[in-house]
């Protein structure tokens, strides 16, 4: 039981962390949670070939005109991503510390211009002390090259995300909890123009919370939060894009059985810009995860989501997300596991920020994606691994549609 609320808590956590849950739910890259107690250490090397016959997300319209075509070496690519990786566990009495780094050089065959290099890191600590006191504290530093299907600028553009914070909680008795935390979001782009869309976030968070014998649990909690573009604030006589957000939301898992746990938040959320020519925003929020396990082998991940979010990359083009996702994944021997991910999502852009333009107002786009994988691993220490992505965005303005299909194959070594 406890496997299968961790994989609820990681999905989630992406989804808010890392921009739209589409995008966490369809990337090709590998988490970085770190091995179990039994095997605390895993040095690895990995590599990833893959094609993209779109790579700059460029639409039909935009091939069909040579004056506005992009001035690029190739619309189609052949990218290698060769990664070296450690990851680590270490159990001390109550506490527990987790680590993983991940170093990547990226390639493309045609495009050089863009190759770069990049990677991850994240810690973290779940910690207790007494019989009342636990808590955790966790950081995460991403660095990669910016999604071109956000932004039409089609040049190297690294993005550097470093996400932090920590919680606390004091049990009362042996159901109720209350607890506090913080969380900060920090983002940095490498290209010049790109600068006007760095973003600076923090949150602050504080509950109560009721667990029942049966694994299940129900709280309330209150959320603040501070954005600010450092570089778009600054432009002179420019227009001041900060905002402060509250919530007020309710959180629930509910274990209906051994093979059924559903995750619920449900919140009324209000958004206010200093310029309130900006568009405000006020309104329920929410998103469902339910995770079905019919067999020990196979099993389901249904989400339902309606948010206001951005692109972690693009973060003042905030919209209205209303979407949802399935994600089955069977595994008919322990050496074979064959996943998949079919998605769509309702993006609503709400008013005029940093990046769109007047002409843009009222934008309203649909992306749907689906992906396939195969993962195969002959033995323990090595893994090989299959994908196929396939993306399609409709927009209802100009040069903002494209569809696009991504192979991939790859193989990792644990040392």
């Amino acid at each position: 039981m406890k496997v299968v609320q961790s994989k609820l808590g990681n999905a989630v956590y992406r989804c808010r962390v890392y921009g739209t849950c589409l995008a966490a739910l369809a990337s090709p890259l590998p988490s970085l949670a770190a091995p179990s107690a039994d095997n605390p250490v895993d040095l690895y090397f990995s590599d990833q070939y893959s094609y993209d016959d779109n790579l700059f997300r460029v639409p039909d319209a935009l091939l069909q005109s040579a004056i506005a075509s992009p001035t690029v070496k190739s619309l189609d690519d052949y990218v290698n991503r060769a990664s070296v990786g450690l990851q680590l566990r270490l159990d001390a009495a109550r506490q527990v510390f987790e680590l993983g780094l991940r170093m990547d050089d990226v390639r493309y065959a045609k495009n050089d211009d863009l190759n770069y290099r990049g990677g991850s890191g994240e810690l973290a600590w779940d910690w207790k002390l007494a019989s009342h006191w636990s808590g955790s504290v966790h950081g995460r530093y991403d660095r990669g090259l910016a999604s071109f299907s956000n932004y039409q600028f089609f040049a190297k553009d690294v993005v550097e995300t470093a996400s932090y914070g920590g919680e606390v909680r004091y049990a009362i008795g042996s159901r109720w909890a209350v607890l506090g935390g913080a969380s900060f979001v920090d983002t940095n782009h490498s290209a010049a123009v790109r600068r006007i869309d760095e973003f600076k976030g923090e949150t602050y968070r504080g509950g109560v919370e009721y667990r029942t014998p049966g694994g299940s649990s129900i709280g309330v909690d209150y959320r603040d939060t501070t954005a600010k573009f450092p570089v778009a604030d600054s432009l002179p006589g420019g227009v001041p894009y900060r905002y402060d957000e509250q919530q007020e939301g309710v959180n629930a898992i509910y274990v209906y059985s051994a093979i059924t746990q559903v995750r619920l938040r449900a919140a009324y959320m209000k958004r206010d810009y200093l310029d309130p020519g900006l568009g405000d925003y006020s309104g329920a929020i929410g998103n469902l995860l339910v995770h079905w396990e019919p067999r020990t082998k196979l099993y389901f991940d249904f989400k339902a989501w309606h948010e206001l979010t951005a692109y972690a990359d693009a973060e003042s083009d905030y919209y209205v997300s209303d979407g949802g996702s399935i994600t089955p994944t069977w595994e008919p021997t322990t050496k074979i596991t064959l996943a998949g991910v079919l998605s769509y999502e309702n993006q609503d852009y709400v008013g005029d920020n940093v990046t769109l333009t007047p002409l843009e107002a009222g934008r309203e786009d649909k992306v749907t994606s689906t992906q396939v994988k195969l993962d195969y691993a002959p033995r323990d220490f090595l893994s090989f691994g299959l994908s196929y992505r396939w993306i399609e965005r409709d927009s209802n303005r100009v040069l903002r549609d494209y569809d696009d299909s991504i192979y991939s194959a790859n193989f990792k070594v644990t040392l």
